[in-house]
């Protein structure tokens, strides 16, 4: 079973081609420089760019597994979320080619991508603990099979990412942000400063505009009274009060829903301390199968998508 997969929810157009378990190709065009000037990701110049970027993407799939356009099976997009002229371009490029060869189109969920990119070269045992957190995302999810997720907890407000896109911003770090953050907290002081705990209140869902503003006011205030402004211990500090509470959540839920897979998922799953934090949570609680995704498949790219497929049809 040969499935060819489309991601174009945001700033990257990704095709891949799986068959069966195996990944034969993830070609990703990426859009981070032409954004990178504006502070973040602009809806529009996004949806252009994808469509610059079919070609070479779909061409280069083909190269590099090998096969041609009509030995494909099945044929999966990107539905939802993301930015509509993203999505647009993404469905509009699966239909012309499942049109064109006349096969099965598949309409799959971004998140629930993600969170089977961490299936890639692991296996799921179910039910799965899955921490979703990006630019856009910041939830907690029980799947017990590749049709059924349950979303127990879920952002009221800022994502993690955004948030850590804004604070950075104001630190005057270059978009992407978060990656940058990560690397200053490891040589900085996480108690330093005392920010807010995002939504400290016993529940699953999350809520990072208090910390956000919390962060860039303490900011604000050091440069009015021209004070020196410790980069490091503002990272680590906020790092800290950002992924504390992924910590808490998780450990309730663990208790609560007792998976046999814990596991993250979502751009900012690369982050090196939510990554130890989710490690140390398996061991704590003697979850075996606990999944770190590989990097590669933590941004968001097409294999995810077509492992989600070829977990549905399967």
């Amino acid at each position: 079973m040969k499935i060819l997969a489309i991601e174009s929810s945001c700033d990257e157009f990704s095709i891949s081609i799986i068959d069966n378990k195996k990944i034969l190709t993830n070609i990703i065009s990426s859009q981070i420089k032409q954004h990178e000037a504006f502070g973040g990701v602009v809806p529009e110049l996004a949806a252009r760019l994808h469509l610059e970027s079919i070609d070479y993407t779909l061409l280069a799939a083909l190269k590099e597994s090998k096969l041609d356009i009509n030995e494909i099976d099945y044929i999966a997009y990107t539905e939802r979320p993301g930015l509509i002229g993203s999505l647009i371009i993404g469905k509009l490029v699966g239909e012309s080619i499942a049109e064109y060869i006349n096969k099965p189109l598949i309409a799959l969920d971004h998140i629930e991508g993600h969170i089977f990119g961490a299936n890639i070269n692991n296996k799921f045992e179910y039910p799965v603990l899955a921490m979703v957190v990006s630019g856009g995302h910041t939830q907690i999810e029980m799947v017990y099979s590749p049709n059924d997720f349950e979303v127990i907890g879920a952002t009221v407000d800022d994502a993690i990412g955004e948030c850590y896109d804004k604070v950075a911003r104001v630190l005057g770090f270059k978009y992407p942000g978060g990656a940058l953050i990560d690397k200053q907290a490891f040589v900085g002081n996480k108690n330093a400063f005392n920010f807010t705990q995002p939504k400290n209140d016993g529940s699953y869902d999350f809520s990072y505009s208090g910390l956000k503003t919390n962060v860039i006011n303490t900011i604000h205030n050091l440069k009015q009274n021209h004070k020196e402004i410790p980069i490091n211990d503002i990272c680590a500090s906020f790092q800290f009060a950002a992924t504390n509470i992924i910590e808490k959540k998780l450990q309730k839920a663990i208790e609560e829903f007792k998976p046999k897979t814990l596991t993250i998922a979502g751009g900012v799953s690369a982050n090196c301390e939510l990554r130890e934090v989710i490690k140390l949570l398996g061991k704590k609680n003697n979850i075996k199968n606990t999944i770190i995704p590989e990097f590669q498949y933590c941004t968001d790219n097409a294999a995810m998508i077509a492992k989600l497929a070829y977990e549905k049809l399967k």
